[in-house]
C-alpha cells in the first residue's frame, strides 16, 4: 500500500479595513478558504493553531505566506 502525502497549505493573515482580521488559506490545488471576522490577534492565533492541527492530522504542512496570496483579493468582504 502506498502512502499519499498531503500537499502543503499556505496561509496568510489579512488586516481588514474595519479593524478585524481574516486568515486565508490556499491549498496546493488552488482552492481558497477564509475565516474572517476575527477581532484580535489572539483569535487569529487560535484559528491558525486549529488549522495546523488539522493539517498535521492529514499528514500535511501549514506554511506561512508573507504578503498577499495569489488569487485572494477582496478576502475581507463578508
Amino acid at each position: 500500500m502506498s502512502e499519499v502525502m498531503a500537499r502543503p497549505v499556505a496561509y496568510s493573515i489579512v488586516d481588514c479595513p474595519d479593524g478585524r482580521f481574516a486568515v486565508v488559506a490556499v491549498s496546493a490545488s488552488g482552492s481558497i478558504h477564509r475565516r474572517g471576522g476575527l477581532l484580535t490577534l489572539a483569535e487569529v492565533d487560535i484559528c491558525i493553531e486549529t488549522l495546523r492541527v488539522l493539517m498535521e492530522a492529514c499528514g500535511g504542512a501549514l506554511v506561512f505566506w508573507e504578503g498577499d496570496l495569489p488569487g485572494t483579493d477582496h478576502m475581507c468582504a463578508e
